[in-house]
């Protein structure tokens, strides 16, 4: 059994005059101890999929399986029971502490509200994770103005870690932060993930650090999924145009940015306005007129390898 699920998943924005569809039919699977990276252009849907399978955001239709139980519907109260299973490490470290609370404080409130009465228990666990994050039991006592940003990222990742879940949403967990900083935090959740047998969704921009972390990825394009492959597979032979152009942007050690064999210049169309057809068609150097009247459907192009594309 796979531990999380999801099944043609719908979460859309409604505005005044229309509604856009943010998330739009999206299917997935991570099982136990895996790193699964969710890759895509900022607004492709990466961070509200995220959201959405946390419940921060209600989905409009679709299936969440959380350890086989569906989460997908339940209640703000009923999903109380299930929020210890899967949490977030949030992108930005100085907006998601709170400036108010000591850092004791913002690790001992999850254990309350969860029903972990035992004072000393819960005085045990925050003083392990401090530490197993690498910091100082002495900092629980200070506020997060007073650690610098890779520190506050480690107490954020620590906030996530205090109630033992089994699934962690990494919401691009290292885009704040300065690149030697990266690799530190990089390293720590890998040894983490080892530790305590974590399992991790993990969304970034940043292919270099996908390519680093992740043990199968998932590239995303206008809030649907258009590839799915392992970690090799994907970098050696990316089947989906959009995949192949965001990996020849990629910077590499001793050469310089390589620009597409054929530039993609039209803009991409947004899910509500898509239509009929592909909706990479507008950017994607390959299109054929079969495009233009067929969307393509998520397929096996060859094992554990799923790309939406006819020419895949």
């Amino acid at each position: 059994m796979s531990l999380l699920s999801v099944e043609e998943l719908h979460t859309s924005y409604v505005s005044k005059h229309r509604a856009v569809a943010a998330v739009d039919g999206v299917s997935f699977d991570i099982q136990r101890g895996e790193t699964v990276g969710l890759v895509g252009e900022s607004g492709c849907g990466k961070s509200t999929l995220g959201k959405t399978i946390l419940r921060l955001l209600n989905p409009s239709s679709g299936s969440i399986r959380l350890a086989g139980t569906e989460i997908a519907d339940l209640s703000q109260r009923g999903m109380m029971r299930h929020r210890h299973r899967i949490q977030m490490v949030f992108q930005d470290p100085f907006a998601s502490l709170n400036p108010r609370q000591t850092i004791y404080r913002l690790l001992d409130t999850p254990l309350r509200v969860h029903g972990l009465r035992d004072r000393r228990e819960r005085q045990q666990r925050i003083t392990d994770i401090v530490t197993r994050v690498g910091l100082s039991p002495d900092a629980l006592r200070l506020y997060p103005h007073e650690f610098s940003g890779g520190q506050r990222q480690r107490i954020g990742i620590a906030r996530a870690l205090i109630l033992r879940p089994d699934l962690v949403v990494c919401d691009e967990p290292v885009s704040a932060l300065d690149l030697s900083i990266q690799a530190q935090i990089l390293n720590l959740l890998a040894d983490l993930k080892r530790d305590l047998s974590l399992s991790y969704l993990f969304i970034s921009h940043d292919l270099a650090v996908v390519q680093y972390f992740a043990d199968r990825v998932l590239v995303m394009f206008g809030g649907r999924i258009v590839e799915s492959a392992d970690h090799h597979a994907l970098w050696h032979t990316p089947r989906h145009p959009y995949t192949k152009i965001l990996l020849q942007a990629v910077p590499r050690a001793n050469h310089p940015r390589r620009e597409p064999a054929e530039p993609a210049t039209a803009r991409a169309a947004a899910p509500t306005e898509s239509g009929t057809g592909c909706r990479f068609r507008h950017r994607c150097p390959a299109a054929i007129a079969r495009c233009a009247t067929e969307d393509p459907t998520l397929r096996r192009v060859a094992a554990n390898h799923l790309a939406a594309c006819h020419l895949a």
